[in-house]
């Protein structure tokens, strides 16, 4: 995991930017709910000093696929506060296909979390509990990265 952070402040506007990187996989079969989510890649941020911001969420990745794999992967995002609090933000995105050959898929998405308040934030990208890997096992998540742009509003 590879994590770089950059505040910067110019008159009344602030910034801070960071980034990490990871993945997930080898998946097996998953037919069935997994009992927990399972952590693609996470990115701290730290807006203490800012006023309210928006955090503005950009994750790619590479869903790399064996032949014959049948997925409907759905990525949720939580945010953790300093003290522990962990809440879901935003909407699910889904990856959903049928592979016919081995490959491997770009999937990417933005959030922006508004109106947040000044502290110290963990945002993790997590695939959710109903996703399924069916027929084939060995699907899994590479490069993945989130980047966040927190800026006051």
């Amino acid at each position: 995991m590879s994590e770089y952070y950059c505040p910067v402040r110019q008159g009344a506007k602030s910034i801070a930017i960071n980034s990490s990187t990871g993945g997930v996989g080898p998946l097996p079969v998953i037919t069935t709910l997994f009992a927990e989510p399972l952590n693609v890649v996470t990115t701290s941020i730290d807006t203490t000093g800012m006023s309210r911001t928006i955090n503005l969420l950009n994750f790619t990745s590479i869903v790399s696929l064996p032949l014959g794999v049948s997925v409907t992967l759905n990525f949720e995002v939580l945010r953790t506060m300093d003290d522990g609090t962990s809440i879901k933000v935003g909407p699910t995105y889904t990856f959903s296909t049928i592979v016919d050959v081995l490959e491997a898929e770009a999937f990417s998405f933005q959030y922006a979390d508004t109106n947040v308040a000044p502290g110290n934030y963990t945002y993790s990208v997590q695939l959710s509990t109903n996703s399924i890997i069916d027929i084939t096992p060995g699907a899994s998540i590479n490069n993945a990265t989130l980047s966040i742009v927190a800026a006051n509003q």
